[in-house]
């Protein structure tokens, strides 16, 4: 009897040990992915830093217009400049400007890419008035909604149709939208006709709750992107869809998918459960609400690998 107990102990001990032991290590990898996550940030705010930096510089040398965007994936700087006159003159003095600066900041090497537009041709006088006119409607759809209590989300001006037309975006709940839209639309519609002569077809939508959810999941989806580009060699691509339910978290990877399938499988094993992981973290960080969702991992063939 007492070798029974003493068995029994030892295996209840046993258990004790193992789920210690991933209890722990669970805790360090999600030690390790905030760090990373923490990681990212800073190299983002260094990426910010070194943006303004260059584009202070560029604008006290008297470049003119210079449009400057940065891609994390391959560290790749696109410099845009207005035309390949420009460009031929200036790319080896602009090159090295930029390196110089990223030495200063002492950070790692980026990749520096140019690309010119022709902005010399002239516009034609057709697209001079689209774009006052542009400009016009906008200044009053503001001002008119401003003076009367209502703000703008978003705004859409379409002057070159037959029936031209503005889109407003308003926020607010299905009750608000209601009872609102019809004075908005009536509004715009009078005094843009007023001082355009022109009649716009005013329509007015409303940012919903899923437009609202999708918002503050895009912290997360660029999280994921992130932190599984890091971590996995295999990561190509990201995707999501919360159109049909649940949301669908896709995973595009340069697995095969092979009768010898163990190995592909255990490595989309592991990239899903990063992602679970990902998720609840900046979940709890953002206090964005838990969702239904499924994680989608693809092979090399676009196939489902889990």
């Amino acid at each position: 009897m007492q070798k029974k107990s003493l068995t029994l102990l030892g295996v209840v001990l046993a258990w004790i040990i193992i789920l210690s032991f991933l209890f722990v290590q669970s805790q360090n990898t999600e030690m390790t992915l905030a760090e990373s996550i923490a990681e990212t940030k800073k190299e983002q705010q260094k990426i910010e830093a070194l943006l303004t930096k260059i584009q202070q510089t560029l604008d006290q040398k008297d470049y003119g217009e210079i449009g400057l965007t940065f891609s994390f994936e391959g560290r790749l700087l696109t410099v845009q400049v207005k035309n390949q006159a420009f460009l031929d003159q200036n790319e080896k003095k602009l090159k090295s400007l930029i390196n110089d600066i990223v030495k200063e900041k002492k950070m790692d090497a980026i990749n520096i890419q140019f690309e010119a537009f022709n902005t010399d041709s002239a516009m034609s006088e057709e697209d001079k008035k689209l774009n006052e006119l542009i400009h016009e409607v906008s200044k009053i759809t503001s001002e008119s909604m401003n003076e009367n209590g209502y703000s703008i989300n978003a705004m859409m001006i379409e002057p070159k149709t037959s029936n031209p037309s503005i889109d407003i975006r308003i926020d607010g709940t299905k009750e608000y939208y209601d009872k609102v839209k019809d004075d908005i639309q009536q509004l715009v519609s009078n005094a843009v006709s007023s001082n355009t002569k022109i009649n716009f077809e005013v329509k007015i939508t409303r940012r919903t709750e899923n437009d609202i959810r999708e918002e503050k999941w895009q912290p997360i989806f660029s999280a994921i992107r992130e932190e599984t580009d890091k971590k996995f060699d295999e990561y190509r691509g990201f995707a999501y869809s919360f159109h049909p339910e649940p949301l669908q978290i896709v995973i595009k990877t340069d697995l095969r998918e092979s009768k010898w399938a163990w190995n592909s499988n255990k490595k989309a094993e592991q990239i899903e459960k990063y992602v679970h992981e990902i998720i609840e973290l900046k979940s709890k960080e953002l206090s964005v609400e838990e969702l239904p969702y499924e994680v989608i991992i693809r092979g090399k063939d676009n196939k489902r690998i889990n």
